[in-house]
């Protein structure tokens, strides 16, 4: 018996003419997309016409500006002190620098 694929409630007879038949429509689909906006331009949608998919260039991400605090620990980072004598120095709690020193990528 032969195997089937099953891809969305209808049945194939394999796989690859499962992915034959849905290169097959999607040609037909946008052919037909092509014809439909030639003939009436307010249905164009651009994603419909591209051939291939552009790649997006990576965002590059920024960090946030440091404050004072986060200038002075990064100081004190950059002696070689851990983040727990930076705590104890500064009298504040250690989650607390552990956040700042996560938020701003500390030491620079």
């Amino acid at each position: 018996m032969a195997i089937l694929a099953k891809a969305r409630g209808t049945v194939y007879a394999s796989e690859e003419e499962r992915i034959k038949l849905e290169d097959l429509y999607r040609k037909s689909w946008i052919a037909q997309n092509k014809i439909d906006a030639s003939l009436r331009p307010e249905l164009r949608i651009r994603s419909h016409f591209k051939e291939e998919k552009v790649s997006k260039k990576p965002r590059i991400v920024k960090s946030p500006p440091m404050p004072k605090e986060a200038k002075i620990i990064n100081a004190m980072l950059s002696e070689g002190k851990s983040p727990r004598q930076v705590a104890k120095s500064l009298f504040e709690n250690l989650k607390y620098i552990s956040n700042i020193i996560s938020k701003y990528k500390l030491p620079k």
